[in-house]
C-alpha cells in the first residue's frame, strides 16, 4: 500500500466509525508548539497526526442548556471519548497489519503532566497531555483555537469531541484552516461559572505557533479552578439565578485569582466539598458520588476506558456552547439563562427549579439512566469502550 493510498484508507475508516472531520498534521508544522506538541514524546520517529472529530447533537445541547434532561449529553460524551479511543486502538492494528510503520494510540482525555518549569505550589496544578489534541487539530487543518482555548471549526464550532493516533508514516498534512471561525463572541466566559479563563486578558504563559501562525486564546487560571466546576461540585451564575447541573450553588467566579494560587486554600476547598459535616448529608453524598466517579477515570488516565455510569457531565459549558452557528450559540445560552438551578432531594435525586414565562415557580425531576435508556442501549453505551 503506497503513502497516498494509506491515507486515504484511513480517512474511510475513521468515517465510518462514525467521526464528522478528520486530517492529517505533520511534525514539521508544531516543531515551534508547546511541549505537548511533541509527537516524538510518544512516538519516537513520530512524522504525522491523524485526528478526527466527534460531534455533540444539537437536540442533546438543547436538552442539556434548558435542563430537560442531561442524558443525551451523557451518550454523546460517551460516543464523543470512548468511540475515538475504541477507534484509535482500531487505527493502530490497522496500521500494524498492513503497513511497516508504527502507530500510538492517542488517550483522549485524563492523562496530564505537570508543568515542571512553574513553582511546586502551582506547577502540579497546571497540567498539560502527553499529547495535545487540540494542537494536532490545528496542525491536521480542523480548525483553529476560539477564545475558550478549543478547537473551533468551520463546520461544527468547537462543541466537539477528539480522538488521536500518532504515526511514523509520512502522510502527506492537509492544507491548514485558512480562517480562525473564533467570532470573539465570548460566550464561552459568559456560561462558566469558575472564572477559569478571563473575557478579555490573552494568556501569555507560553506562545503557541502551529504551521508558523500563532493561536491566541483566553488567559487561564489553575486546573482545580475548572476541575471543580466542570465536575459538578460547584457552579452558580454571579446573578444567582441558574445553576450548571449541580446542588453546589457556589459561583467560583468570587473567589479571588491569587487564592487559587495558594495550594492550602485549594486543599481546604477539596476538603470542605467532600468531608464537611457541616455540609447536609445528601449534598455530601452527591460531592462523594462525584468524586468517585472521577477518581475512577483518574485510576484508568483515559476517559476512553471509563465505564458509561461514570461518565457525568454536569458543566463542560464552554465547550458545549460553542455550535458554528452564533444564532444557535445565543439560543442556548438564552436557555441556560432561564434554566432554573439543580437540587438534591432526601433520596438523592436531582430536581430542578424555575420559573416560566410567567414568573410561576415550576418544579421537576429530569429523568434518570434508568428512566431515560434501555438496559440494552445501557449495555450498548457502556461496550462503545471495548474493541
Amino acid at each position: 500500500m503506497d503513502i497516498s493510498e494509506l491515507k486515504k484508507n484511513i480517512k474511510q475508516l475513521i468515517f465510518n466509525k462514525g467521526a464528522k472531520l478528520v486530517g492529517i498534521g505533520s511534525r514539521e508544522r508544531l516543531k515551534d508548539a508547546p511541549a505537548s506538541a511533541d509527537m516524538e514524546y510518544c512516538l519516537p520517529g513520530a512524522q504525522s497526526c491523524i485526528i478526527w472529530a466527534y460531534t455533540n447533537p444539537i437536540e442533546a445541547l438543547e436538552n442539556y442548556f434548558s435542563k430537560k434532561e442531561r442524558m443525551s449529553i451523557k451518550k454523546a460524551q460517551q460516543i464523543g471519548y470512548a468511540g475515538s479511543w475504541r477507534t484509535a486502538l482500531i487505527l493502530a492494528e490497522f496500521n500494524k497489519k498492513n503497513t511497516n510503520y508504527q502507530a500510538f494510540p492517542v488517550i483522549p482525555n485524563a492523562k496530564y503532566r505537570p508543568r515542571k518549569d512553574l513553582p511546586n505550589d502551582i506547577g502540579g496544578d497546571i497540567r498539560y497531555p502527553d499529547f495535545s489534541l487540540r494542537y494536532g487539530a490545528v496542525a491536521a487543518g480542523l480548525g483553529h483555537l476560539g477564545w475558550s482555548g478549543n478547537l473551533v471549526t468551520k463546520e461544527y464550532g468547537g462543541s466537539l469531541y477528539l480522538g488521536g493516533v500518532l504515526t511514523t508514516a509520512p502522510l502527506v498534512p492537509d492544507p491548514m484552516a485558512e480562517e480562525n471561525n473564533c467570532n470573539k463572541c465570548k460566550l464561552c466566559t459568559k456560561v462558566c461559572t469558575t472564572g477559569y479563563f478571563s473575557e478579555n486578558e490573552e494568556e501569555d504563559m507560553q506562545p503557541v505557533i502551529i504551521g508558523g501562525q500563532t493561536e491566541t486564546y483566553a488567559k487561564r487560571g489553575t486546573f482545580s479552578q475548572c476541575g471543580i466546576g466542570c465536575a459538578g461540585w460547584y457552579g452558580l451564575s454571579e446573578d444567582g439565578t441558574w445553576s450548571t447541573w449541580t446542588p453546589g450553588h457556589v459561583c467560583l467566579k468570587e473567589i479571588p485569582e491569587e487564592r487559587w494560587q495558594d495550594s492550602d486554600f485549594r486543599r481546604d476547598l477539596y476538603s470542605k466539598i467532600l468531608i464537611n459535616k457541616t455540609l447536609p448529608e445528601n449534598m455530601r453524598k452527591f460531592n462523594q458520588s462525584i468524586a468517585r466517579s472521577f477518581g475512577n477515570a483518574a485510576r484508568l488516565e483515559n476517559v476512553g476506558l471509563r465505564q458509561f455510569v461514570d461518565t457525568n457531565p454536569r458543566c463542560g459549558n464552554c465547550n458545549f456552547i460553542c455550535v458554528a452557528e452564533p444564532k444557535k450559540r445565543k439560543e442556548l445560552y438564552s436557555m441556560l439563562i432561564n434554566s432554573g438551578k439543580v437540587y438534591i432531594d432526601d433520596n438523592g435525586l436531582e430536581y430542578v427549579k424555575k420559573c416560566d414565562e410567567n414568573g410561576k415557580e415550576i418544579i421537576y425531576y429530569p429523568p434518570t439512566q434508568e428512566e431515560f435508556f434501555t438496559k440494552e442501549e445501557l449495555t450498548e453505551l457502556d461496550n462503545i469502550r471495548n474493541v
